[in-house]
């Protein structure tokens, strides 16, 4: 029964949206993951594909708050919504994960003729590092997709900073800062078999990009590879409300990860901060927001790359 009705709702979407979406499922017996979800562009050719991987596959038939879909469609562009993983959060630590985004997007890419060098990706929160994580997969040559240009949103690109955040500062933290502090050792543990004293060269290799190391670990892979990066970082609002320091937001990561790349001759990386945009759903301040992306700034700088 499950099974059929799986297939009545791929058929259903097919039906209802005809060419506009289209859920594929790589395994049929099973939609928690593996599957990924296609955007059709309302003009008739795909100029490019703009790439979001997600913990769950977006629901069509809800009506988004956000615009950054439609502006994708109507400037041509393909969004290609993934979700590669069961396991919360996936972080990319190993290729395992990354090597199943890049079998998606290649069979998008060959089925749809779209041109190779006009693929982009980018996320929010574990989402963007994800899609930082990708790009340097791509361009470490153990892909044949070459990306254009990744964004990111307030994420978090250091693990070892990440852990050593929450074993030092738990104590102040509050609301979802205090969540997530309880919730990651756990994970951290058994992904790297304890925290970055122990295991130091396996954060290196699982980060976006490492403090500590002088080429930024795998940031250096990133040096000629176009990126914008979105964060909020008031401070006031981060002490008060998250009893978090500087040391504490992902914007101590995305400030360093930038100068770093800058330094390494990257002049395509841009650092968006901004100020008083960031609020949830329900209205409610939240500096780790998408609120805080200019969603026509952003999609302008996607089709300013397209060739």
């Amino acid at each position: 029964m499950k099974l059929f009705n799986l297939f009545f709702f791929l058929f259903l979407t097919t039906i209802i949206y005809g060419q506009t979406s289209e859920y594929v499922y790589k395994n049929p017996k099973d939609s928690t993951f593996n599957c990924y979800l296609k955007i059709y562009p309302e003009t008739k050719n795909i100029r490019g594909l703009v790439v979001r991987d997600y913990t769950n596959l977006p629901d069509t038939a809800r009506q988004s708050p956000y615009q950054f879909q439609q502006l994708c469609s109507q400037a041509g562009l393909m969004t290609l919504y993934t979700n590669t993983s069961n396991s919360f959060p996936e972080l990319f630590e190993s290729d395992l994960t990354i090597k199943r985004l890049d079998e998606m997007i290649l069979e998008v890419v060959n089925e749809h003729n779209i041109p190779a060098d006009n693929i982009f990706i980018g996320g929010i929160s574990a989402s963007g590092a994800r899609a930082l994580r990708y790009a340097e997969y791509c361009a470490q040559g153990k892909s044949t997709i070459n990306i254009n240009g990744a964004f990111a949103v307030d994420s978090p690109l250091d693990l070892a900073r990440f852990y050593t955040s929450i074993a030092a500062h738990r104590q102040n933290f509050k609301a979802g800062m205090l969540e997530e502090a309880d919730f990651m050792p756990p994970v951290f543990h058994k992904l790297f078999g304890g925290g970055p004293d122990e295991n130091y060269e396996g954060y290196k290799s699982g980060s976006v990009f490492t403090h500590s190391d002088s080429l930024g670990g795998n940031a250096v892979y990133l040096k000629s590879t176009a990126i914008i990066l979105f964060h909020e970082p008031d401070i006031d609002w981060w002490l008060e409300e998250r009893g978090a320091s500087y040391y504490d937001i992902n914007s101590y990561d995305l400030a360093a990860f930038t100068a770093l790349l800058r330094q390494l001759g990257n002049e395509n990386v841009e650092l968006i901060t901004t100020t008083g945009k960031g609020f949830d759903r329900a209205g409610d301040r939240r500096c780790h927001s998408w609120t805080i992306v200019d969603e026509e700034y952003l999609v302008n700088w996607i089709k300013g790359r397209l060739h």
